[in-house]
């Protein structure tokens, strides 16, 4: 009869343990989809302060459950509010977090494809975005965004004369714009 009891009280103990990390996950969540509310409802008067929030949210919650299939979109949406605050070194970071945590999601070659976006068209690192692109190609050649990437690709090493000389032969009507 006494182990009854004590299995009893352990079986009550471990629901109540579920219980409370099932409510504290639910609290999260609602928390995020609040701030998410703000930032959309107020996103022309934006401050940081909302913004910064909502990623500490994001990463938090993606770092207490890696294993919920909400993580790696979270993570996703932490990088996407640190782009837009030009914290576009964050935003890499948080981007690799997504390929090395999840690198069989369908958000890795994404990741890859952002982080290596970012370099080229926010940061103009071209050079520190070919790796990025790279491993896109070789890793997922058979990805939608692998193409995109590998359109790229030339135009990365290319100068700003370069550049404007290729499209000008890509499309003559653009030449008359430049004049």
């Amino acid at each position: 009869m006494k182990q009854f009891f004590y299995f009893a009280i352990g079986l009550l103990l471990l629901a109540s343990c579920a219980q409370k990390k099932v409510d504290e996950q639910s609290a999260l969540t609602a928390r995020i989809d609040s701030l998410e509310n703000i930032l959309l409802t107020d996103s022309l008067n934006l401050s940081d302060e909302p913004a910064s929030e909502v990623i500490k949210a994001y990463l938090k919650y993606a770092d207490t459950y890696p294993k919920d299939s909400s993580a790696v979109d979270y993570l996703f949406k932490a990088a996407d509010v640190m782009r837009g605050m030009y914290r576009h070194q964050d935003a890499i970071q948080v981007l690799e977090l997504v390929v090395s945590r999840y690198p069989k999601s369908d958000k890795a070659p994404a990741a890859l494809f952002y982080a290596g976006f970012i370099l080229h068209a926010d940061t103009k690192q071209n050079n520190l975005a070919v790796p990025y692109f790279q491993r896109l190609i070789d890793d997922f050649p058979e990805h939608p965004l692998t193409n995109d990437a590998r359109n790229l690709m030339p135009l990365l090493n290319m100068s700003e004369e370069e550049l404007l000389d290729f499209l000008e032969q890509r499309n003559p009507d653009t030449s008359e714009l430049a004049s």
